[in-house]
């Protein structure tokens, strides 16, 4: 047969396409007929390396509240939605990278948001908020809320957010509901109580928290601890660096883990926070994960190697999210005189429960 389709076989092509039916295109008939086979020697990922400035969202943020509020509206939230996915519906307004969405959400000085459950689970990084008076009610449990705090919300919790201090709260939120909307596995229930009862939620950080499990406690989610308070994540990444307990790859780095079972925070997202001591080039890796960064202390340079653009230097802020898509070679660099704290997440789980997950770390 030609090495090039004939005028016989494109005909046929056409008709079939009119009922949906294709041929499929693995590389040598992909190549004949002029197209680009799914079967590639390495992942070609569909999104690309961005970098969001925070102000700027902050700034747009701030100028939708004047429109849209919890009350009317349950959750005031933007997204930031990867270039690559502009042309792919119906992530084209939702997603930060295939699997995952990445937005920032505002409550302001006085509000509150009603209590809603839903099956995508959910990361929250709190980016700011006041001295005290913001609260989080998960299944009847209330967590207060402190700058760097990360709360992470499981299938199918009921949760509402409440805002009684004297400045704005703003997290940052990870879900993986473009996964479950590929799936066709997202449900979602209004509660009928506007809000819930409550109790101190410190019953669960003072036991789970410290590996201790109540067993009279039935838990219904995923992961019931709920909240990994920033003041202890410093504190142990600050007593690994003065043991100098570093990866030269990724810095000092901690994963946050599901207590009850010792797996990923959320059953397909995993959690990082890592300190990257001043002055430091960390050496290149990649891997078979999309992964979102945010600089909660200090700023860094992500150092692009080799991704579907080419190669590129971005420079991040305090807050300042970026994605970095699966098999993208990258490094790191802090090139203040001060500590750098960066926190990820990562669909990481979902490339580990069907054994596709690969890493590969450089030396130079």
């Amino acid at each position: 047969m030609s090495s090039r389709i004939s005028e016989e076989l494109r005909n046929i092509l056409d008709e079939m396409a009119k009922y949906n039916i294709y041929v499929g295109l693995f590389p040598e008939e992909a190549k004949r007929q002029g197209k680009k086979s799914i079967f590639t020697n390495s992942p070609e990922p569909i999104i690309i390396p961005y970098k969001w400035d925070y102000e700027i969202a902050k700034k747009f943020l701030y100028s939708i509240s004047q429109y849209i509020s919890p009350k009317e509206s349950e959750r005031r939230v933007i997204h930031l939605v990867n270039p690559g996915l502009k042309d792919t519906k119906p992530f084209d307004n939702l997603a930060i990278a295939p699997t995952l969405t990445g937005g920032i959400q505002l409550i302001k000085a006085g509000e509150s948001a009603p209590a809603h459950r839903h099956t995508p689970t959910n990361l929250r990084l709190i980016l700011e908020a006041p001295n005290e008076g913001a609260y989080i009610i998960y299944d009847g449990y209330k967590m207060n809320l402190e700058v760097g705090d990360v709360l992470v919300q499981s299938n199918w919790t009921l949760h509402e957010h409440h805002n009684d201090g004297k400045t704005d709260l703003i997290w940052f939120s990870g879900l993986d509901s473009p996964f479950l909307l590929y799936l066709g596995a997202i449900f979602y229930q209004k509660s009928e109580e506007k809000f819930q009862t409550s109790e101190k939620g410190d019953v669960i950080l003072d036991s789970l928290g410290y590996s201790l499990k109540p067993l009279n406690i039935n838990y219904q989610s995923y992961n019931p601890l709920i909240k990994y308070s920033y003041s202890r994540t410093k504190k142990a990444l600050t007593e690994l660096d003065e043991h100098n307990k570093v990866d030269e790859n990724e810095g000092i780095i901690v994963e946050y883990l599901n207590p009850v079972n010792g797996g990923p925070a959320l059953p397909t997202i995993s959690i990082k926070m890592r300190l990257i001591r001043p002055k430091t080039e960390l050496k290149p890796l990649r891997s078979t994960e999309n992964e979102v960064f945010i600089p909660v202390e200090g700023t860094v340079t992500f150092d692009i190697i080799e991704s579907s653009i080419g190669s590129l230097r971005l420079d991040l802020k305090t807050r300042d999210p970026i994605v970095i898509p699966s098999w993208t070679k990258y490094r790191i660099i802090n090139n203040d005189d001060k500590p750098a704290i960066v926190f990820s997440y990562s669909d990481k789980p979902i490339f580990d429960a069907f054994g596709l997950y690969r890493k590969e770390k450089y030396k130079e």
